[in-house]
């Protein structure tokens, strides 16, 4: 662990060698990474500091407002509408990498646009460890990595990279935090990816699907506490029975037509998502997600509810200290069911899942 009063002056002073005179803007999503590495650049730079948050169209319901409330006396945050810039960047788009690189690309046009109106020559982002390494690693690509994979900047974008904490993990990340006094609410708050909902819609996004994991979303932060991350998945529930895989297992086990992102040796894995029946025996489930993992399979699901909708709702909760390994939470069946229950509300919902697969094989987002 790190000792947040000497780390916190540290990169102030760094912050303020580096930049000298010039204008910086700041990336914040409203995570802990992001609002960290912003509220100590404000430390260190004061009104120069030009902290802005694009709304993408893939946040959580009413996320802008409630992060710039939250940061009021923090900091001073622009809410940038962005969404139908970043729809139309990633429509059509089936593969999760393939989103994840136009998600990036948008990200970064729509910054560099803001910075040059703010003739800003540094950019301020929260980049972790958790999140170099695993795209270092070719996992998956994180957003907020580009330095560490050759990408020039400056000469791209025309910004130079500002990452106080890239060096940390998200244990430390927090620890830092609340020394810098963000308020509980975002010290304490799920991690949300960079790209938000896109990365929770698997397969081509639509407007619907991601209302849907919006509104599920809501359900399962609402319901879940004292877990390490908590979350919906949304996509199309189609998909057959594999009778081999079945007898196999001793379960039916249903292939959809989807592929998830896992991680096999620490190498990337872009494999099947199933789902099996039965009862909610977590021990036999883990017995069962260890044999079809020797398969494509990198996503494996306990069917909870089963409806007459078009679109399959997964809950996804896991526990872990750093986020490079987790296990899935075994949750008491009975709040699981509550959950579920209120999710097949939702319009649209054919089935209800519950993801029993643990990082590796899986990873924790879907894509």
């Amino acid at each position: 662990m790190i000792d947040p009063e000497s780390f916190s002056e540290e990169k102030v002073k760094e912050i303020r060698e580096e930049v000298r005179g010039s204008k910086v803007i700041a990336a914040v999503s409203g995570g802990v990474d992001s609002t960290t590495a912003a509220v100590l650049a404000y430390r260190a730079l004061g009104d120069r500091l030009i902290p802005v948050m694009l709304d993408t169209g893939f946040l959580r319901r009413g996320e802008a407002e409630r992060v710039k409330y939250l940061l009021k006396d923090l900091l001073p945050l622009q809410v940038v509408k962005a969404e139908d810039h970043f729809v139309s960047r990633v429509r059509g788009l089936r593969d999760a990498e393939e989103k994840r690189k136009s998600f990036r690309e948008e990200f970064y046009s729509q910054i560099s646009t803001l910075a040059s109106a703010h003739s800003a020559e540094y950019l301020v982002q929260g980049t972790i460890a958790a999140d170099w390494v695993e795209t270092q690693g070719g996992i998956k690509t994180q957003h907020n990595v580009l330095s560490q994979i050759g990408i020039d900047t400056k000469r791209i974008y025309g910004f130079k990279l500002l990452e106080p904490l890239a060096d940390l993990y998200k244990d430390e990340v927090r620890q830092l935090a609340t020394y810098l006094g963000l308020p509980k609410e975002i010290t304490n708050r799920q991690p949300f990816p960079g790209p938000g909902l896109l990365v929770r819609v698997p397969g081509e996004i639509s407007r619907e699907k991601v209302e849907l994991c919006r509104s599920a979303t809501e359900i399962v932060e609402r319901e879940l506490e004292g877990l390490s991350q908590y979350f919906a998945v949304v996509f199309e529930a189609e998909g057959t029975v594999e009778k081999s895989l079945s007898k196999e297992v001793g379960r039916e086990v249903k292939v959809y037509g989807i592929r998830a992102t896992g991680v096999k040796g620490d190498v990337r894995q872009y494999g099947k998502v199933v789902s099996v029946n039965g009862s909610l025996d977590y021990t036999e489930l883990r017995r069962i997600v260890s044999k079809l993992s020797s398969h494509d399979i990198t996503h494996v699901l306990y069917r909870l509810r089963q409806g007459e909708g078009k679109y399959a709702v997964v809950i996804r909760a896991v526990v872990t200290e750093d986020f490079m390994t987790a296990d899935f939470a075994e949750i008491v069946e009975s709040k699981l069911y509550k959950i579920a229950e209120d999710v097949s509300r939702l319009n649209g919902v054919a089935e209800v899942l519950y993801d029993v697969t643990s990082k590796p094989p899986a990873t924790i987002e879907f894509e």
